[in-house]
């Protein structure tokens, strides 16, 4: 563990000891380059770029709870900025892997969104509208739920046993159409590094409210890498973390995932 964190320590410190040696060298071309504002990065493995297209891709965990398994999950987004103010965009999600002992699934969301942005020179604010479509391959999930009275006065069925294992299966039957709202945020805070975070509220007309907050930590890698720096106009890494709360299905606990993405902007 000392050398883990020894190793942690080395890494931050030589990416500080990377920013002081590029910031003079880049600030005057970065800032000309994209106007009064920096190419700021934001959740989702998004960046607000002013114009042009960005595209984003994740990887990592999704943990539903304690009487679940993790699962992989992947996330791709495509954006385009139709002006300084206004982008749209789409992406999708996909959940994979052995739900418990006995079921293995494979989950998807799909999102289209429009975004509003009020920039600064180091931090955007937006608010968008989201629609999304929702769907999952195991039948049996959808024949459960649709009998889940019926479910609860089996003969020898333990009652506990039964709830637990629907505390699973609920986080991915949203099957249909939903509709929500997001807001979010980017605050680009020194030359390589910046924060993000958003909320989103979605409704899922199988009758589901869910809540997703969205906390994050990026780094500028076009402004420590040459080609990227003359090729791109915007390129990072990111770490998010995810926290989801199903509401009105009897759900107690957050859901919680990780993520470890890149993007890059044209």
């Amino acid at each position: 563990m000392r050398s883990i964190a020894l190793w942690i320590c080395c890494m931050v410190l030589s990416a500080f000891a990377a920013e002081a040696s590029v910031a003079d060298s880049v600030q005057d071309s970065t800032v000309h380059e994209m106007g009064d504002v920096w190419n700021i990065a934001l959740p989702r493995q998004s960046v607000y770029q002013e114009k042009g297209f960005s595209v984003g891709v994740a990887g990592g965990v999704f943990y539903p709870s304690e009487k679940c398994d993790c699962l992989g999950i992947w996330q791709g987004q495509l954006e385009y900025y139709y002006s300084s103010w206004i982008s749209g965009g789409i992406d999708v999600r996909f959940f994979g892997g052995d739900l418990d002992s006995d079921v293995m699934i494979l989950y998807q969301r799909y999102r289209m969104n429009t975004r509003f942005h009020l920039a600064f020179k180091t931090v955007d604010l937006f608010l968008s509208p989201v629609f999304g479509l929702e769907s999952t391959d195991i039948q049996e999930f959808r024949d459960e739920w649709d009998n889940r009275e019926e479910e609860w006065w089996r003969p020898g069925m333990d009652l506990d046993s039964v709830v637990h294992h629907k505390d699973c299966e609920k986080m991915f039957m949203l099957d249909g159409f939903s509709v929500g709202a997001e807001f979010g945020a980017g605050w680009r805070f020194s030359k390589l590094f910046g924060i993000t975070g958003d909320a989103m509220y979605e409704y899922n007309f199988a009758g589901a409210h869910l809540l997703t907050l969205t906390p994050g930590v990026a780094f500028s890698l076009r402004d420590v890498w040459p080609w990227a720096y003359t090729n791109l106009t915007s390129a990072w890494i990111s770490v998010e973390l995810g926290f989801q709360r199903y509401f009105n299905r009897g759900v107690p606990e957050w859901a919680q995932s990780l993520f470890f993405g890149f993007q890059i902007g044209v």
